[in-house]
């Protein structure tokens, strides 16, 4: 198995960087991997505060689709519940962590930056929920996460009209905290990282449990993954899959 998640470890921190170039399309390998590097931080009490970033064009366009593709219908269910692993683990992780978002951010990709607890965005990024586009449902907690971060009538919003964020109308809702010019952005998150691993951070993972409660996220992300089986099933994603691959138009039918 190639590595797909590389990992730096400092004296009270980790950086964990995604690299599936070139644009960190997820699969199962590369989530197995990723939720290990962040479980063993998050249970190593010497690990204070966790940041997550990546390498290439993307930060991530979410599901590899071309991959998707090959294996089937079950496709989508099997990584979903390996993309779920991550989520879960970022939400309620008792220390924080820190996403820097360079380039695109769509699908799970947005989903999975939307779990850390402090989002930096560089001018370039840009965020998209594109599930419409493949005739799925939200995942990666995205259909709470949003509604807590921006309200429902805003995600009903990006939901409905499925249309790509810039950086700046990130930060405006509240999707990202900070947006800086590309070449500030990793400094940027290098200050965040060592600011947090500095502070109180069993206090911050007390506040995390009230904030994100463990057996909430997680059947919350199981009613996900149900709702991604369900859509998997239907001829509207099958053609959908097929049709972005292609590049072609698609019309749903609602079947």
């Amino acid at each position: 198995m190639s590595r797909l998640v590389e990992s730096t470890l400092g004296p009270r921190w980790i950086r964990v960087r995604l690299q599936n170039p070139p644009h960190n399309g997820l699969n199962p390998d590369l989530c197995q991997q990723l939720s290990q590097v962040l479980q063993a931080a998050a249970d190593n009490p010497e690990i204070r505060a966790i940041l997550l970033d990546a390498s290439g064009k993307s930060f991530c366009v979410g599901a590899d689709l071309r991959w998707a593709a090959q294996q089937g219908p079950g496709a989508f269910s099997t990584l979903v519940r390996a993309m779920h692993q991550v989520c879960e683990i970022m939400l309620t992780a008792p220390k924080p962590v820190i996403c820097s978002v360079a380039g695109a951010a769509a699908g799970g990709g947005m989903s999975i930056a939307l779990c850390a607890d402090v989002r930096l965005a560089d001018q370039r990024a840009s965020f998209r929920l594109a599930y419409p586009q493949v005739a799925v449902s939200m995942d990666g907690g995205s259909s709470f996460r949003l509604p807590q971060l921006i309200g429902m009538g805003r995600t009903q919003s990006l939901l409905y009209d499925d249309r790509t964020l810039s950086a700046a109308e990130a930060r405006e809702l509240g999707l990202v905290h900070e947006v800086l010019h590309p070449e500030r952005l990793e400094e940027r998150a290098w200050q965040r990282l060592e600011l947090l691993a500095q502070g109180p951070t069993l206090a911050f993972g007390e506040s995390k449990r009230l904030l994100n409660p463990p057996e909430w996220v997680r059947e919350r992300l199981e009613k996900e993954a149900e709702a991604i089986d369900r859509c998997a099933q239907t001829q509207d994603a099958a053609r959908a899959m097929q049709a972005f691959l292609a590049k072609r138009p698609l019309n749903y039918e609602g079947r």
